[in-house]
């Protein structure tokens, strides 16, 4: 996500406000440091729990302001716990702090603290030792040398005083750490796509790719619940020695269900065959749709329209088939059965022409047969056609039934090959 657009907001923890802010922090021990194309990631799906979420890669960690969305997910707490479980499925560990402030709430996630109001910063970060604060190391060395050993010391110097010994830089920080100057910060705007990739031990196994696969799906439909999108088709790149081997896979509508996107997945990695151990999984959704949320009726639906159970029934058989292997059927204004249809995509519009009692299934070519000993049960039925494409026909067709009891389809040819053949079953 290389590409992903930021907007500047300024963000200030303003005690005056009607509703404090209150900062959630989340701090990343596992992660590079400044590994910002992972923290985007991350950011991006923490988006569904906050407007707000800023990104700090120099600390490697997130904000996200999280006031405004307690009548949604409970207090802090509760929300951090959620927070938490879900990246947790995601493969992180991040730890986490709660405070008024940025800059408080950046201290707060490295030592477990939850701080409430902004009176109670002096107190909580005030027992901290002065490594633990954000301050160049030169500025460290300085003030322990003058024999500071806690925040709290470094709150009670003048500032005037500080300030002339390790210049304005100081005194600033402890300004925003303090919320007694405004913190502006950039606010995260994620992107109407999804690309993310995993590195994985060797493996020739599909089944071995079920779990690394779950993970960058929970994290696709984390996204698409932050943008209240969803997806109609995405790929998924295995990625070996040997080469890329992709998987593509399209929808019949928008989805963002972990669930039903997993299941399509096993249909094809069920048929896929590894000519070379994967290390690399990638799996990309390049553009989000508009999602609708259908509510579900308490009588089942009459209407004889597609429903939502048919369209999955058809992702699955394209899942395990491939895309190529499952068609719709479109017609043609044309008497004679063999020309009257052809395949068409799904998604293309058709219309249906009326016309007699027709078989469910034509055979491939025409087959000859003798009707001695069949049952005429309706006919005939006259398609004289086809003089202006050279293929004209004159036929008489007829609904019998075999000794067996089926129900057939067969006609009377007079040209160009006279004779009786056998041309449909009825179910």
């Amino acid at each position: 996500m290389e590409n992903c657009c930021w907007q500047t907001a300024f963000m200030v923890a303003n005690t005056n406000s009607k509703r404090p802010a209150q900062w959630l922090a989340l701090h990343f021990p596992q992660l590079a440091e400044d590994d910002r194309q992972c923290l985007e990631r991350l950011a991006g799906w923490c988006y569904q729990y906050s407007s707000q979420v800023c990104i700090a890669p120099q600390r490697n960690g997130l904000l996200l302001e999280v006031a405004a969305s307690r009548s949604l997910f409970g207090d802090a707490e509760t929300m951090a716990a959620h927070i938490r479980s879900g990246l947790k499925a995601l493969g992180h560990r991040p730890a986490s702090g709660i405070a008024p402030t940025p800059e408080a709430a950046h201290l707060a996630a490295r030592h477990g603290l939850h701080i409430r109001t902004g009176s109670d910063i002096r107190n909580t970060i005030g027992s901290l030792g002065i490594d633990c604060l954000y301050l160049q190391t030169l500025q460290i060395q300085a003030l322990q040398k003058a024999g500071f050993r806690t925040a709290a010391d470094i709150f009670r110097l003048p500032r005037k005083a500080l300030a002339r010994r390790l210049g304005p830089a100081v005194n600033d920080y402890l300004d925003r750490l303090l919320g007694q100057r405004p913190d502006p910060c950039k606010t995260f705007c994620p992107p109407d796509n999804f690309s993310a990739g995993l590195d994985i031990p060797e493996t020739t196994h599909t089944q071995g790719l079920v779990f690394p696969l779950k993970r960058l799906v929970q994290e696709l439909c984390g996204v698409l619940r932050t943008r209240d999108r969803g997806i109609q088709g995405f790929e998924v790149r295995l990625q070996s020695d040997g080469g890329t081997q992709t998987i593509s896979l399209y929808l019949q509508r928008s989805t963002r269900s972990e669930s039903h996107l997993m299941m399509l997945l096993r249909e094809r990695l069920e048929r896929l065959q590894l000519p070379c151990p994967v290390c690399h999984i990638h799996l990309e959704a390049p553009c989000f749709l508009p999602y609708m949320v259908v509510q579900q009726g308490l009588l089942p639906a009459t209407d004889g329209l597609s429903t939502a159970a048919d369209k999955h029934v058809v992702e699955r058989l394209q899942a395990r088939l491939g895309m190529g292997s499952v068609k719709g059927l479109k017609c043609h204004q044309d008497h004679r059965p063999e020309y009257s249809w052809s395949l068409r995509e799904l998604d293309e519009p058709t219309a249906y022409a009326t016309l007699p009692r027709r078989p469910v299934w034509l055979l491939p070519e025409p087959k000859r047969c003798r009707i001695d000993k069949y049952r005429i049960l309706a006919g005939p039925e006259r398609i004289e056609s086809g003089w202006w494409d050279g293929k004209d026909c004159r036929r008489d067709y007829f609904v019998v039934r075999n000794p067996v009891g089926s129900t057939l389809w067969a006609f009377h040819e007079y040209k160009p090959h006279p004779g009786w053949y056998l041309h449909g079953l009825f179910a």
